[in-house]
């Protein structure tokens, strides 16, 4: 760079309108030579940068001219000196101000107007990652449940009725808070949906209001807590707290565990927590909501459950093994093609 800057002052000596040209040129200069150099790509919502989120700029002003701000910034250097010297806070501030603009990087990158909508994604796959929604059930949305793949017409009619329940909860979820109403799907036989629909209820909540799931096997509670009794009593309790402030907890497959007083016990800690702060609970269930003092026979369980969940009624019939023949079927021209 030095080498070129004396070869410009010598030809600029020799010939005064070399001289001119650049001050001229220099004088020309504005915003318009602030130009951003990324290609544009449809991996951008907005088109407008590569899909990274940023866009790099550059100042040609400044980038072709490192000797003109060089020595601004000397000149700018010892005029805020003089000022300081002199008290004079206010011109030293207007100075300093001036230092920074020509000091600036040539070139640099800004967020894209889709940095924050990429920042939002990304917190939201974080989010389903934490969850603990089954991998199957991660990204699926209440338009993948399909009721046509019931055979019968009753199933077909209550299929319907849980996915429009499931599609009203989520663009009412605010109100549903307000009252503390979460939902649970029962049908006394396996496989029936219910997993599938509040997992994508959970899915809509975190993507449309960035909420915090967590998602769990009502038999693993009571495990998840034992396994902290090697450790010490503050992991039982952070294990507990996760359970009772997660924004919407899911417990699938709600008594089907082994009943125990220590299980009635920790539900109870649980649901009332939740149950307090109007914190939303999705449950799943082979049993309905008047058969659970069945199981927890104390009826703490049973009342908090029917204060916080309206039971929504789901198909009678397993969409699992229809799935799973659908899927073999796809799959029988590479086994035998």
């Amino acid at each position: 760079m030095e080498a070129i800057s004396t070869t410009l002052q010598q030809m600029m000596q020799k010939n005064p309108q070399i001289e001119q040209n650049r001050k001229d040129a220099l004088n020309s200069l504005d915003l318009d030579n602030i130009t951003c150099i990324t290609t544009p790509s449809d991996k951008c919502p907005k088109s407008l940068c590569d899909g990274s989120g940023f866009r790099w700029f550059v100042d040609y002003h400044k980038k072709m001219n490192p000797d003109y701000y060089f020595n601004e910034k000397r000149r700018l250097q010892q005029e805020i000196y003089a000022a300081e010297q002199s008290d004079d806070n206010t011109k030293a501030n207007e100075l300093n101000k001036q230092l920074k603009e020509v000091t600036k990087n040539p070139e640099w990158q800004k967020p894209c107007e889709c940095y924050q909508q990429k920042i939002k994604e990304q917190e939201i796959a974080k989010k389903l990652d934490l969850s603990g929604i089954p991998t199957i059930f991660k990204g699926v949305m209440l338009n993948d449940f399909k009721t046509d793949i019931y055979q019968s017409e009753v199933d077909r009619t209550a299929a319907k009725l849980a996915r429009k329940s499931a599609a009203n909860y989520v663009a009412n979820y605010e109100q549903m808070k307000a009252a503390g109403k979460g939902l649970y799907f029962y049908s006394e036989i396996k496989g029936s949906g219910k997993t599938r629909i509040a997992s994508s209820i959970a899915n809509a909540l975190i993507n449309l209001y960035d909420l915090n799931v967590v998602f769990i096997k009502a038999a693993d509670i009571s495990l998840q807590v034992r396994k902290t009794f090697k450790k010490n009593e503050s992991s039982e309790h952070e294990v507990l707290r996760a359970f009772k402030e997660a924004d919407v907890l899911i417990i699938d497959d709600f008594a089907v565990e082994n009943n125990t007083d220590y299980m009635e016990e920790l539900l109870t800690k649980i649901l009332d927590y939740r149950m307090e702060q109007k914190n939303i609970t999705l449950i799943t269930s082979n049993i309905m909501q008047d058969d659970i003092d069945n199981l927890y026979k104390a009826g703490r369980v049973k009342s908090r459950v029917k204060k916080m969940c309206y039971e929504v009624i789901m198909p009678e019939e397993s969409i699992r093994d229809e799935e799973a023949k659908r899927e073999n079927e796809s799959l029988e021209h590479i086994l035998f093609g």
